[in-house]
């Protein structure tokens, strides 16, 4: 039993058209059973249908004669232990085998879900850079559930394609994923140094010496000192004609045989010499320099380990070189040696080549990012899949199968039984219709309407349409403009009832769903208590469990109806009742709040309430409770008690409290509409329980005290005497 309350245009009659079925709301259906029952709703809608073709109320199918054949085949169906029970039994079993089968499957489900997410979000962490393939639009962003249903989506790993490796995704995503990813330029290779094209090269190997036709060369030649020789040539002119080699006169054709000696031939042997030097030098200079020039982006392509070995092979190759060169210059008459560099310079420039393959691959993902991008995304959930989760999801492909054949055979085992199910209240509508007849149910519908004083108003037999009647007032049929608005509703919701008596539902299955929609609008207080009491023969037969009406959903904003049909009677129980308020919003959709008991009270029980709640010792505002006690004092007394007041109440207190009740008396004139001076009261905690003894030696001394225990105890003051109540009153003051 659902209770629902919403002030008017709160969107209760919404409510009530969808589950009417209206095609522009949308409404999903959690059935108890996984068998859908007949839903019959009450509302402004059903009103102007039955009221509104032709004056005629539909026929109203009950139980009425019947053929015996008919009723046999109900019995055998609808009797204990008949094929309609037999057939739930069979639906009950198989749902509880289905229930096994889909636990199973969850619980593997719910085991790979976990370890997918818990190695999809350690990958992310690590490597961000691919975040994008797995986020964004049609990404998974964070549900774990959309991951699992990705990865069971994929095809199974194929043994003849590689899966990608971590270090190509990061590669790709650097030019595909990255917002500012641009072109990158390619390393410069090393050139080689062909040191055959050169003449110098040669003579590295060879003795570079002075000529051998003058008569001081075969000295020279012996002693091996010709480069010694050739350097102090430069001393001769200023040796002031001494030799610059022993410092003894020398000989007067000691300059002309060293000119002899080293002439052109010499001098161009040590000019191919130097140039070879210096073109080696500036190729070793070129090598270094190009190594600064390259670009970060670049550079971070290299693989770092061989182009560290690789370049320092062959810087070790160049400096031995340089040194053999420079050992040449100083003797040229020495033989050195050229070390070969091409071995090192192919192995550099074979890093460099490699590197610069994958710049020229992310240049052309940069130019392509938009046809790539999906590539890309494909290929990083295939790592995902067939790298970090092969071994979970070879595990999880193994007992799919047999879990899903559990799930299906279970499943189709339900379905029959809940379309045999299904077809069994078929059948018994169809035996329904065949023996039912309307008169009896017109009959208790006009009987009721003479009861509720409606005497000048009857339903009779339609002449136009078989099984169809109308309204007539003293034998005239009567057109639904001629009704109040109260006249229709009751008329209307009359016919409602005695069709849920019925055992025609209008969709569905035999079990029936009762959803009432104000069902009160514009109706005096007899008919509304005769309404009241109808609704709550309805919410009696669905709390039993053994009725067809198997719930009621009940909208009203009429609060005194509210009350009406919410009343818990002696022996009524709170269970199976649900209470829920209707917020209405100026600029968004009203909201539904669900309640534990019933949010709907009057506001004089509202004050009591706190009243309550400062006996029981509960913190209170004592200016608030101030307030709440005189409001409750005026309502009861002055104008309920028809003028009682404090020329009548302050005489029945003692002296020491009549101050107290004067305070409040200067609350109703002056306190709730203005602010009084401290001379009146200043009001302080200490002075809160006096505050609630003064109030009830008002009810006690005005001889009501059996409202103020009334109203603060409820039904346990029926059996509380005077001293009862006395102490009742006494323990909470003690609290307090």
């Amino acid at each position: 039993m659902n209770f629902f309350f919403g002030s008017n245009g709160s969107g209760k009659t919404t409510i009530s058209r969808a589950f009417a079925g209206d095609e522009s709301l949308d409404i999903a259906h959690d059935w108890n059973d996984s068998v859908p029952m007949a839903i019959t709703v009450y509302n402004r809608d059903f009103v102007d249908q039955v009221l509104r073709e032709s004056s005629r109320i539909p026929g109203v199918f009950v139980l009425g004669e019947s053929s015996v054949d008919a009723e046999a085949r109900l019995e055998a169906i609808e009797k204990d232990g008949g094929e309609r029970q037999r057939a739930h039994d069979k639906l009950d079993q198989a749902k509880h085998s289905l229930t096994d089968a889909t636990t199973k499957q969850d619980i593997a489900n719910d085991d790979l879900k976990s370890a997918a997410w818990t190695k999809y979000k350690a990958m992310i962490a690590e490597h961000g850079a691919l975040t994008s393939a797995f986020t964004g639009r049609g990404g998974i962003g964070n549900d774990s559930k959309k991951l699992l249903k990705e990865l069971l989506s994929m095809d199974e790993p194929s043994d003849d394609i590689t899966p990608p490796t971590i270090d190509e995704l990061l590669a790709d995503a650097e030019a595909i994923f990255a917002d500012d990813a641009t072109a990158r330029y390619e390393l410069s290779q090393v050139p080689l140094f062909t040191a055959e094209v050169h003449d110098g090269h040669a003579l590295l190997g060879e003795k570079v010496v002075g000529s051998s036709e003058v008569s001081l060369s075969e000295l020279v030649e012996r002693l091996g000192n010709s480069d010694w020789v050739s350097e102090g040539r430069g001393y001769l002119r200023d040796a002031n004609g001494l030799c610059p080699f022993c410092q003894q006169e020398a000989p007067k054709d000691l300059a002309v045989q060293l000119a002899t000696m080293f002439d052109d031939h010499y001098a161009a042997q040590i000019e191919k010499r130097d140039a070879f030097a210096s073109a080696f030098r500036e190729w070793a200079d070129n090598v270094t320099k190009a190594e600064n020039v390259y670009g970060e982006d670049a550079k971070a392509q290299l693989d770092p380990v061989r182009y560290r070995d690789a370049r320092a092979a062959l810087k070790v190759k160049i400096t031995r070189n340089l040194a053999e060169i420079d050992k040449k210059e100083r003797t040229p008459s020495e033989k050195v040696t050229f070390y070969a560099i091409d071995e090192q310079v192919d192995a550099l420039n074979s890093v460099i080549d490699e590197a610069n393959t994958k710049i020229r691959d992310h240049n052309r993902l940069v130019q392509s990012r938009r046809g790539e991008r999906p590539k890309l995304v494909t290929r990083c959930w295939r790592y995902l899949s067939e790298v970090l989760l092969k071994d979970e999801l070879a595990k999880y492909r193994r007992k799919a199968p047999g879990l899903q054949t559990g799930v299906d055979v279970t499943q189709g085992r339900a379905d029959r039984a809940a379309k045999e199910l299904q077809r069994l209240d078929q059948e018994v509508r169809d035996l329904q219709r065949s023996v039912e007849s309307s008169k009896p149910v017109i009959h208790q519908i006009n009987h009721l309407l003479r009861r509720s004083g409606f005497t000048s108003f009857e339903i009779v037999e339609s002449k136009e349409l078989q099984d169809g009647y109308m309204l007539s007032r003293d034998g005239v049929a009567l057109h639904e403009r001629s009704l109040s608005e109260g006249e229709r509703t009751f008329i209307a919701f009359l016919y409602y009832f005695y069709r849920l008596d019925g055992r025609e539902p209008a969709e569905g299955a035999g079990r029936t769903i009762a959803v009432i929609d104000d069902p009160i609008s514009s109706l005096d207080s007899d008919v509304l208590f005769i309404v009241g009491a109808l609704v709550r023969n309805l919410i009696n037969r669905a709390l039993s469990g053994q009725d067809r009406i198997s719930q009621v959903i009940l909208l009203t904003h009429n609060v005194y109806f509210h009350k009406e049909i919410t009343h818990l009677r002696h022996g009524d129980s709170e269970a199976g009742r649900g209470y829920y308020v209707i917020r209405k919003h100026l600029s968004a959709p009203s909201d539904i709040e669900p309640h534990s008991k019933n949010p709907i009270t009057t506001e004089y029980q509202r004050l009591w309430g706190e009243v309550r709640r400062a006996v029981d010792g509960e913190q209170t505002s004592i200016v608030g409770l101030e307030n709440i006690l005189r409001r409750i004092l005026e309502s009861y007394f002055r104008i309920m008690g028809n003028g009682i007041w404090e020329e009548e109440l302050v005489p029945l207190l003692t002296a020491s409290e009549r101050p107290v009740l004067r305070s409040l008396f200067t609350w109703v004139n002056e306190g709730s509409h203005s602010v009084f001076e401290d001379v009146h009261y200043s009001p302080g905690p200490a002075s809160l329980q006096t505050y609630l003894d003064v109030f009830r030696r008002v009810f006690r001394e005005a001889r009501h005290e059996a409202h103020y225990n009334m109203m603060l105890y409820g039904k346990q003051s029926l059996n509380m005497s005077a001293e009862e109540a006395n102490t009742e009153n006494s323990e909470s003051s003690d609290t307090n």
